[in-house]
């Protein structure tokens, strides 16, 4: 008994020092100070980008679309972060109807040959593929809780979740958008490998798509010649190099402490894509070096404090989620730097949070948010106690299981039926 107790003051000890703790030691704060300040700053930033030309109008669309980012993370912090769980099934099936809805003519809008996003009778776009992304690292960790006991088996732990993944990276890759693509496959096998899958696995199936990516890349001429111009842009400065060779003048003109904001020029008329895909330059032009260090440790800082969420975390489910969002946002923001600074082929990724592109905006404030939640509840875990899976499947599960349960009988039965046919004629 007295054994019991000492456990029961050691648990709750945790929690208490995070309740009496002050606001800035709170990871949950800490993260949130960081998600506004780069907000605020892609504020100023997407405003910057366009000029002085479109001022008003690019001033008005970043604060609504900054207010709708704003409320997806309120949402995704207030929300507790097992809801997602809940409904993980119908997170999944809502992004690939979404991925499947930009390839039908009418209704997926194709811009510079691209069709990634749907029309929804506005100015703007939604790009299915941003939210994808969350929704995909919420399946895979929910997959990965229910299925804990089996992720070492071939079968459950590798195939099933596989067939998934790959199944919405093509409709990505449909879109076109090979590095999406490449991203989330590449995310959701890092939460199955931290989840339990064997690494074997892993690396089997990557050696046996290396042929298929050497295919993809090859076939089409405009994915070649981006590998050509990220080996020698000024091959062709006027051309295919033209884009790299402006990002990397706008970087080094930033000099130390950058030309100032709005003083930049190569977002006039100079480099394209200045204000969502190289973003990152006119931010390294007019905030020079020491402004662009300054975003890199911010991105640095939250996945530092992601990493310490995911090691805190209470189920399984938290730990693959946590892990997810904290990977995505900040491997997003390498990629998009290491594009504009010419140290990977380029390749149209938004900076998170900074970039003007409005569903990137959105999809990253709520992946923040949710980050923040699964903080929260490690802070306070009396407040956010933990159900088993088994008793927090909702209504429309347990009717489909048992719509589908006479199907997988008489599939089974059929597969059964079928080997024991051939194991008699074998036998004759």
């Amino acid at each position: 008994m007295l054994e019991a107790a000492a456990s029961d003051e050691f648990a709750v000890q945790p929690a208490l020092a995070a309740r009496h703790a002050g606001p800035w030691r709170r990871p949950s704060m800490r993260l949130t100070a960081s998600f506004i300040a780069l907000t605020c700053l892609g504020l100023v930033m997407a405003v910057s980008a366009v000029g002085s030309g479109s001022l008003a109008p690019a001033l008005f669309k970043r604060l609504a679309l900054t207010t709708l980012g704003v409320c997806a993370f309120v949402l995704g912090a207030q929300v507790r972060y097992q809801w997602w769980r809940r409904h993980h099934l119908a997170a999944l099936g809502v992004a690939l109807t979404g991925l499947g809805a930009t390839l039908i003519p009418g209704i997926g809008m194709q811009i510079n040959g691209a069709r990634r996003w749907i029309n929804v009778g506005l100015p703007i776009g939604f790009q299915p593929s941003e939210f994808a992304k969350i929704a995909l690292c919420i399946w895979v960790a929910a997959y990965c809780a229910r299925n804990a006991t089996r992720m070492r088996d071939p079968l459950h732990g590798f195939l099933v979740p596989c067939a998934v993944i790959a199944f919405a990276s093509l409709l990505i890759l449909c879109e076109p958008d090979f590095g999406t693509a490449v991203l989330t496959g590449a995310l959701c096998m890092t939460i199955l490998v931290a989840s339990g899958t064997r690494l074997i696995y892993v690396l089997i199936a990557g050696a046996a798509a290396m042929p298929l990516l050497q295919r993809l890349v090859f076939s089409e001429p405009y994915r070649l010649q981006r590998v050509l111009t990220f080996l020698d842009p000024w091959s062709d400065p006027r051309g295919s190099g033209y884009q790299l060779i402006q990002s990397k003048i706008a970087i080094g003109s930033g000099g130390l402490f950058g030309l100032g904001l709005g003083a930049g020029h190569q977002k006039v008329g100079f480099l394209p894509g200045a204000g969502n895909d190289f973003i990152f330059s006119i931010l390294a032009e007019e905030l020079g070096l020491i402004g662009s260090l300054l975003v890199i440790a911010l991105f640095l800082f939250i996945l530092w404090e992601g990493l310490k969420v995911v090691l805190r975390t209470r189920d399984p489910f938290g730990f693959g989620l946590a892990l997810g969002l904290t990977v995505l946002l900040a491997a997003q923001a390498a990629a998009h730097i290491a594009v504009v600074t010419g140290s990977v082929p380029t390749k149209g990724l938004s900076l998170p949070f900074i970039s003007a592109g409005g569903s990137s905006l959105i999809a990253s404030m709520l992946a923040a948010g949710i980050l923040v939640s699964i903080a929260r509840s490690e802070e306070r875990p009396e407040r956010y106690g933990l159900r088993p899976w088994q008793e927090d499947r909702p209504g429309y599960e347990r009717l489909a299981c048992r719509l589908l349960r006479p199907v997988g009988a008489a599939c089974g039965r059929t597969a059964r039926r079928l080997l024991s046919t051939r194991k008699a004629v074998g036998g004759d």
